[in-house]
């Protein structure tokens, strides 16, 4: 019984181990705290739920949000948000990584870029909690 125990904390750590929210990498001339708005880049379709999450993360942090296709972007915003999802099966579907970039409005600069991911020994974690984190980073605060 005790080495089925031991057995399953291992097992357990191994897998809560095997996802990585990386550094963000953010640009030594990057005004991103000071900027109010944003405009993300939207992907549509079954990527919906990823929109809405991404647009979540930079509401929560006090900037105002505004998302559609990239042909629409407005000109009054202080930088836009491109993200890219990657998704697996394995009895059910995980986010295998994700990778999010912040562009400066009028330059086009990158200010940050961030991501997660996830190994071969997979967890199935929230994708919302996850963006938030990597958000999180870009901003430095982790």
């Amino acid at each position: 019984m005790k080495l089925a125990l031991v057995a399953a904390l291992v097992l357990t750590g191994l897998l809560e181990g095997c996802s990585t929210v990386n550094p963000a990498s953010i640009q030594a001339n990057s005004k991103l705290r000071s900027m109010q708005s944003a405009y993300v880049y939207t992907h549509g379709g079954s990527s919906a739920d990823m929109d809405a999450e991404v647009q979540e993360a930079l509401i929560n942090r006090g900037l105002t949000v505004r998302a559609g296709p990239e042909e629409g972007k407005p000109t009054d915003v202080d930088f836009y948000v491109r993200y890219a999802d990657s998704w697996r099966w394995d009895l059910a579907m995980y986010l295998k990584s994700l990778h999010i970039q912040f562009y400066d409005a009028k330059s086009g600069a990158l200010l940050a870029s961030g991501s997660f991911s996830n190994s071969f020994l997979h967890s199935f974690p929230d994708p919302g909690q996850k963006i938030s984190e990597v958000v999180a980073t870009m901003f430095g605060e982790n």
